[in-house]
């Protein structure tokens, strides 16, 4: 059974590039896990200080092995100072999924 991990995380205004550089290392870091689908961070549209971490693991195991290595411990630490108030997480255990296709007519530039 997939897992999604669906977070905001809430930077202090002034110390955007640090806080970005660790999403960044975060990311590169979690990609290269077993089990990892994605690990991705996005910012929000309104407020540019609130980001959103969207991550996919094979199962509950993987991601427990993620927040017991030393690449998630180090990411915690990297935090420090850069958070103007605690992140929020939602996981979602996932059975399945689809991906959905057009209903409409293909469009003659995907025919090659």
């Amino acid at each position: 059974m997939s897992v999604i991990a669906v977070a905001d995380v809430f930077g202090v205004s002034g110390r955007r590039r640090e806080l970005l550089s660790a999403l960044a290392d975060a990311e590169r870091q979690a990609a290269d896990q077993p089990g990892c689908v994605r690990y991705a961070f996005a910012e929000t549209i309104t407020d540019p200080d609130h980001f959103v971490l969207i991550s996919e693991w094979r199962d509950q195991a993987a991601l427990n092995t993620h927040y017991a290595s030393r690449g998630f411990a180090s990411f915690q630490f990297s935090l420090n100072g850069l958070l103007a108030r605690p992140s929020q997480m939602t996981m979602y255990s996932v059975t399945g999924s689809v991906r959905p296709l057009a209903s409409g007519p293909m469009d003659p530039r995907d025919a090659d």
